[in-house]
C-alpha cells in the first residue's frame, strides 16, 4: 500500500484528484515512487482510476512494478518552443534551461543537454573535450540549419547535359584544380571526423554543425571528380598536400580548426568566389560558387571560434599564434613548392596557353585577394596580424611563381608571429 505524504496529497490535489481517489491510491498496491512519478505528469484523474484498475485486475503482470522512471523530473518542464519564419530550429528550442550552455560539461556519459542523468545508469563515454571555449562558435546552431536548408545534389543540380565544351588545355587544367581540391575534401572528412568522439555532448549544436561540414566535403569530392572526369577523363594530379599537414597534427581541437577552418578556408573560399573570373564555362562558375557557399560556412564557424576563444580561452594569448604560425607555414610550403594549383590557375585565367603573361597576372591578383581577405577577416574575429603572417604569404602577391621556400622565412614567421596581436575583450 502507498502511503502518501502530505506533500504528496497537496500535489495530487493540485492534480485534480478527488479525496476518493487519493484514497484508492493509498489503498491499492501502488508505491509512493510511482504515484509521486505520476504526479509529475498532468494525467486526467479518470485515467489514473483506469491505471488503477489495470494494477488491481493484473496482480501478476510484469509491468505492474513500473516505477515510471522517464516520468521523474529530469529538467525543466512548461517551456512551449515556437517556430520561427523558417521553421523549427535549434535556436528554437534552445530556451530556458535548455538554452543554457555552461562553460564546463561535467557529464561524461550521453547525457542530453537539460536532462538528468538516472541513478545507477551511468556509462561513461569516450569524451575529452569539456571545456565551451575548446569548441563553441555562437553560431554553431544557426550554421548546421542553413547547411541542412542549403544542401544541394551534384548529380541532379548541376546541368551536365548542357556544359560546355572546353579547350584541351583548359579543361586539364579545370581537372587538375578538380583533383586538388577534391584531395583537400578527402583529408577534411578524416581529420574532422576524428574530433567527433572527443567532443562532449553538452556541445551537440558544434558536433551537429561539424557532421554537415563532413557531408559538405564529401560532397565536394563527389561533385569534383565528376566534372573532371566528365571533362577531360582524367582526375588529374594530386597536390603536394602540405597544408593538410597542419590539420592531422594537430594537438587540440582549436589548433586543427585554425589550420582547416580559418587559414586553409579563407584561401580556399576566395578562389571559389573569384571562380567566376577563371572558371571557363556557366557550367563550372555554378558549381564553385555552390562549393563557395559552403565554404563560407565552415569559414564562419572557423572565426567565431577562434574569437571565443581569444576571449575566454585562459592560454589563448600563447597558443594563437602559434596556431596561425604552423597552419600559414604549411600553406606557404604549398604555395611555393607545389606547381599544379598556379599553374592551373594560370591556363584558366589566360583561356588557354598563348596568353599566359595575362593568366600570371590574373594568378598575382588571386593571391593579392586571398592574402588581404585573410587578413582582414583575422580583423574582424580580433586578431590583428599584418607583418605577423608567415614571411613567405604576402610575397606571392607580388611573384605568384615564387618557388624558392626560404626557411628563414617560416622560422622568422613562427617565431615572431601574432607578438603584437591584440586580445580584444
Amino acid at each position: 500500500m502507498a502511503t502518501l505524504s502530505p506533500a504528496l496529497k497537496m500535489r495530487a490535489q493540485v492534480r485534480g484528484w478527488s479525496s476518493d481517489l487519493i484514497d484508492r491510491v493509498e489503498s491499492s498496491s501502488a508505491s509512493a515512487r510511482q504515484i509521486e512519478n505520476i504526479l509529475n505528469v498532468s494525467i486526467e484523474p479518470d485515467r489514473i482510476d483506469k491505471w488503477l484498475d489495470f494494477v488491481e485486475e493484473n496482480p501478476e503482470h510484469p509491468f505492474v512494478g513500473a516505477q515510471f522512471v522517464m516520468f521523474e523530473d529530469g529538467g525543466e518542464t512548461g517551456l512551449k518552443p515556437t517556430p520561427s519564419e523558417d521553421g523549427m530550429r535549434l535556436s528554437d528550442v534552445d530556451i530556458g534551461s535548455y538554452g543554457e550552455v555552461p562553460d564546463i560539461w561535467k557529464y561524461r556519459n550521453d547525457l542530453p543537454r537539460g536532462t538528468r542523468p538516472v541513478p545507477g545508469l551511468y556509462m561513461p563515454a569516450g569524451y575529452a573535450i569539456y571545456d565551451k571555449a575548446e569548441v563553441w562558435a555562437p553560431s554553431s546552431a544557426d550554421l548546421y540549419e542553413d547547411a541542412i536548408r542549403d544542401r544541394w545534389i551534384p548529380a541532379t543540380d548541376l546541368d551536365w547535359e548542357n556544359r560546355e565544351e572546353l579547350s584541351p588545355e583548359v579543361e586539364r587544367a579545370t581537372g587538375q584544380i578538380c583533383a586538388i581540391y577534391s584531395t583537400y575534401g578527402i583529408a577534411e572528412q578524416k581529420v574532422l571526423s576524428k574530433w567527433f568522439e572527443d567532443i562532449s555532448y553538452g556541445f551537440h549544436e558544434v558536433k551537429l554543425f561539424l557532421a554537415t561540414q563532413v557531408y559538405d566535403a564529401g560532397r565536394k569530392v563527389e561533385a569534383l571528380r565528376k566534372r573532371a572526369l566528365h571533362g577531360s577523363g582524367t582526375i588529374g594530379k594530386a597536390p603536394l598536400s602540405d597544408v593538410s599537414e597542419s590539420w592531422y597534427n594537430a594537438l587540440t581541437f582549436t589548433d586543427m580548426i585554425t589550420a582547416l577552418n580559418v587559414v586553409y578556408k579563407s584561401y580556399e573560399l576566395t578562389a571559389f568566389e573569384l571562380a567566376g573570373e577563371w572558371a571557363r564555362s556557366d557550367f563550372d562558375r555554378d558549381l564553385f560558387s555552390r562549393l563557395a557557399s559552403d565554404s563560407k560556412r565552415h569559414l564562419q564557424y572557423g572565426l567565431e571560434h577562434l574569437e571565443w576563444y581569444n576571449r575566454y580561452a585562459d592560454r589563448a594569448a600563447e597558443e594563437i599564434p602559434i596556431f596561425l604560425a604552423k597552419a600559414e607555414g604549411g600553406l606557404a610550403s604549398e604555395l611555393a613548392q607545389s606547381p599544379l594549383e598556379r599553374e592551373a590557375l594560370a591556363v584558366l585565367y589566360a583561356d588557354g596557353v598563348e596568353r599566359l603573361d595575362a593568366g600570371v597576372e590574373g594568378l598575382r591578383t588571386l593571391r593579392e585577394k586571398q592574402y588581404t581577405d585573410y587578413m582582414m577577416r583575422l580583423h574582424g574575429a580580433g586578431i590583428h596580424r599584418v607583418g605577423e603572417a608567415v614571411g613567405i604569404l604576402p610575397l606571392t602577391t607580388q611573384d605568384p611563381l615564387l618557388t624558392a621556400l626560404n626557411p628563414a622565412m617560416l622560422v622568422e614567421g613562427q617565431a615572431t608571429g601574432g607578438s603584437d596581436m591584440i586580445r580584444d575583450n
